[in-house]
């Protein structure tokens, strides 16, 4: 039988996108939604034969100067490799577009260029599937590109399989084990620490987005608003997690003072010891080694109980984050850390929480989301994401072709002037 390109239903598109290995969020009926409520029209669409479906994308479009931006971001869901199915599936976008003032249609895949170990160096060979097959039917390619940009989705990302983990038998110690050195590190000072986190209601979300606000003001980039944050909880429901990390002040305050007065114990028997022994080095050695701990405890309880006095309350809130599950993976998306409480490593409690939730829901993959692209050490959001051990990733970039012919060009021109001027 013949394939046919239709508007799908939210259980068709559903049932297809949540089991394709390039699944994301970005291409699920609840993005969809999302866009929808950002003022973006919608469609679900696909590639039919035989009542199953084929391909498939969320499709976008915005009105631009002279016509409508057709976008699908994250997508299409098909087979690149079969050229056939390529050319029928962008053909049929193509003439839903004409129909809809359709000036230029732009997809940016959710498929991998190169990845590359965390010395920058590149594994495996090139992937140029999606490349050849778009190019082949008159797509225009711009590569991905080193930096950071808030306005579309990364071109370089971070990534871990959780394969390895589920296989083991998923259990919490599993998961720490397959972090780097640095990951267990400090999620073990989070246990000392006593850092707690919790999934957030609604109610909490004015919040959060003054945690991501304060960050965003401090790293000098552009929030998302209230209204995105609200809107994504509703859409996403179960799969959407908002999730803070908090600091109880008179609990770890306690812990610490436990840990300094045992401390004062051993150095104590220590200084027992040395007085019967004076020219032994080897028990001086430990001395000074304890005692310095007991001044790090110190420290840390003057540091909790200035921080506990200027808060002016007992439990703060010291990092958070909004995770978004599909079948397929588990993407760390936004994220907030209040300078002040720096020192007590929430970030680490709010994504081990994350990966333990993608665990639990069996989810295969961990994505990191957005890094620079840049290998040379400067970019620090990468060393964070290093320390729980995944790899690099490049994606293929984007991709454009003209639906209008003529309008395009003039569209393109008017740009360029605009942007002389």
């Amino acid at each position: 039988m013949t394939r046919s390109f239709e508007e799908l239903t939210t259980a068709e598109f559903e049932a297809f996108a949540q089991t394709h290995a390039d699944g994301s969020y970005l291409q699920t009926a609840s993005q969809a939604r999302l866009l929808a409520r950002r003022g973006w029209q919608t469609r679900l669409v696909g590639l039919v034969e035989d009542h199953k479906v084929q391909a498939a994308a969320v499709l976008g479009w915005i009105p631009v100067k002279m016509g409508n931006l057709f976008q699908i971001d994250g997508g299409m869901l098909i087979d690149f490799s079969n050229q056939e199915l390529v050319t029928e599936f962008v053909a049929g976008v193509m003439a839903f577009a004409k129909e809809h003032r359709g000036l230029f249609l732009r997809i940016m895949p959710n498929a991998i260029y190169r990845k590359f170990n965390d010395d920058g160096d590149q594994i495996g060979t090139d992937n140029r599937t999606v490349i050849d097959a778009l190019t082949a039917i008159g797509f225009t390619h711009t590569p991905a590109t080193q930096g950071w940009t808030t306005n579309s989705s990364p071109s370089w990302q971070y990534v871990k399989s959780l394969q390895p983990v589920l296989d083991a038998g998923g259990d919490s110690k599993a998961l720490r084990a397959s972090f780097a050195k640095d990951g267990k590190y400090y999620l073990k000072k989070t246990d000392q620490f006593g850092i707690k986190v919790h999934r957030l209601v609604k109610d909490e979300l004015p919040a959060f987005k003054a945690l991501t606000q304060d960050t965003a003001n401090r790293l000098d980039y552009h929030d998302k608003d209230l209204d995105f944050y609200e809107t994504v909880f509703e859409e996403y429901g179960d799969d959407a997690y908002f999730v803070f990390a908090e600091m109880d002040f008179p609990a770890y305050i306690k812990g610490q003072q436990q840990a300094r007065d045992h401390l004062a114990e051993v150095v104590a028997n220590l200084d027992t010891r040395i007085s019967e022994k004076p020219n032994y080095k080897k028990l001086k050695r430990q001395r000074a080694e304890y005692a310095d701990q007991h001044k790090q405890h110190e420290k840390r309880i003057a540091q909790a109980q200035t921080a506990r006095q200027e808060a002016g309350k007992d439990v703060v809130v010291i990092a958070g984050a909004l995770f978004l599950a599909t079948a397929n993976e588990m993407i760390y998306l936004y994220s907030g850390t209040y300078d002040e409480y720096k020192n007590f490593y929430g970030p680490y409690a709010v994504q081990e929480y994350a990966f333990k939730q993608a665990v639990a829901r069996k989810i295969p993959n961990y994505n990191f989301y957005g890094i620079s692209g840049v290998f040379d050490g400067s970019d620090g959001v990468l060393g964070f994401k290093q320390g729980f051990a995944g790899h690099a990733e490049e994606k293929v970039g984007s991709f454009i072709k003209p639906i209008n012919s003529t309008k395009y060009a003039v569209y393109r021109f008017l740009k360029k002037i605009l942007a002389r001027g």
